[in-house]
């Protein structure tokens, strides 16, 4: 039998791990083997197309801030493959995670497990393990098929629907919520942020057939941004204050606010007012709207597709003499995006990092003004030593990627 010593080399073998499609029935016939231990687990599911992991953080720190103990997964991971999954915000240790595997891995092996279906199994056996109170889970992509979809959670969470992996789940945002609206579960109620007419029929249906009830988050009013964060009004909470600068940071907070609020209102959780602004107001999502430095501004966001760019380039109003270094995979609308960030700033900046789904960003030389650059770092340090503010965006990959270099190269 094979025995890692390290849990890096786990992670190379796993990440070469692709979904060979056999569906979720494949991946439950395999927790079942282990008894279904998801089972004991009392969780929170967030789909959507945009959100998830900041809503996730917004969750996890509010119920830290409660004194629970909190796991989260999430995905693409932002700093380490370790990342994903987390206890109160600490990453899982790599000696646990190559104990687990170990147990673990020739079985994985011989179900045929992808990544994203190991790394289902590693988290939800690590939180067993450490018995956490609650633990909150992303889905990877869609909703219906998603590994992930073998949880049977408090409450089902969908953030918004946008135009996202089309070639998967749809070419029309009704088929892209049907796709999402599958984690939706027999008496189990959904919580959204969507407030799209044709995607909230969807969700009424599934919602009908499951027998449950949705509840869609308010309008956000009063958002003013200051030194320290931007502040807002939302239903009965004047002054709710966020230490992000990202307007659209306020529509994740509010669908917090509601689940939150749901929970308490069902008894299964108990938090106060107090201890929900303050959970809200310490968590924060790197990678999203994440300011490394101020003057000049030096911007991380992954906007991944069309609606992020969109909410992206929202909360970056009134700034200027911004360029945009931006990178993106191909199975993106690439071409909606820049349209978006043309509306922004001229000076944008395409180009590749090493990902193999990457976006050949030759494609877009003929793009009037946009210019090309081979070298990510080059076009930073360009802008930097320019003055200029440096916007950096697109691909969470991507993101990840430059993260890692500035942190180690510039800071």
């Amino acid at each position: 039998m094979m025995k890692f010593t390290c849990a890096d080399e786990v992670v190379a073998q796993i990440e070469q791990r692709k979904n060979r499609g056999y569906g979720l029935e494949h991946f439950k016939k395999y927790m079942d083997t282990l008894g279904n231990p998801q089972g004991q687990l009392k969780t929170i599911h967030i789909a959507g197309t945009n959100g998830k992991g900041s809503t996730t953080n917004d969750i996890r720190s509010v119920l830290q801030e409660a004194g629970y103990t909190v796991g989260s997964f999430t995905s693409p991971y932002m700093i380490t493959h370790y990342d994903r999954i987390r206890i109160n915000d600490v990453y899982i240790d790599e000696q646990e995670f190559l104990d687990i595997s170990n147990a673990h891995y020739e079985e994985w092996m011989k179900w045929d497990l992808s990544m994203f279906e190991i790394d289902t199994c590693i988290a939800i056996l690590y939180f067993l393990k450490h018995q956490v109170d609650y633990c909150v889970f992303e889905v990877g992509m869609g909703g219906r098929l998603d590994s992930t979809n073998i949880l049977r959670p408090m409450v089902s969470i969908i953030t918004n629907i946008g135009l996202d992996h089309m070639e998967f789940l749809g070419d029309t945002k009704e088929k892209i919520a049907n796709e999402k609206a599958g984690i939706i579960k027999s008496g189990i109620d959904l919580i959204t942020g969507e407030h799209d007419a044709g995607c909230l029929a969807v969700f009424q249906k599934h919602v009908t057939d499951a027998g449950s009830e949705m509840f869609i988050t308010g309008d956000i009013t009063n958002l003013k941004e200051y030194p320290d964060g931007i502040v807002f009004d939302y239903g009965s909470y004047a002054q709710v204050h966020l230490q992000s600068h990202a307007a659209y940071q306020s529509k994740n907070a509010a669908l917090c606010i509601e689940v939150i609020d749901y929970l308490n209102r069902k008894q299964r959780i108990s938090v106060n007012e107090a201890q929900l602004r303050s959970g809200l107001k310490k968590a924060n999502w790197i990678g999203r709207f994440e300011i490394i430095q101020e003057k000049p501004l030096l911007l991380l966001d992954g906007a991944h597709n069309a609606h992020g760019i969109k909410a992206l380039v929202e909360s970056l109003q009134g700034h200027e003499n911004i360029r945009v270094i931006f990178s993106v995979l191909k199975d993106k609308n690439f071409e909606e995006m820049l349209d978006i960030l043309e509306t922004l700033t001229s000076d944008i900046v395409v180009t590749p990092f090493y990902n193999e789904r990457a976006l050949d960003v030759h494609v877009l030389e003929k793009r009037g003004h946009i210019r090309y650059e081979k070298d990510y770092r080059c076009a930073i340090k360009d802008a930097m030593a320019q003055g200029k503010d440096c916007v950096v965006t697109g691909s969470l990959y991507f993101i990840s990627e430059v993260r890692n270099y500035i942190y180690k190269e510039l800071k």
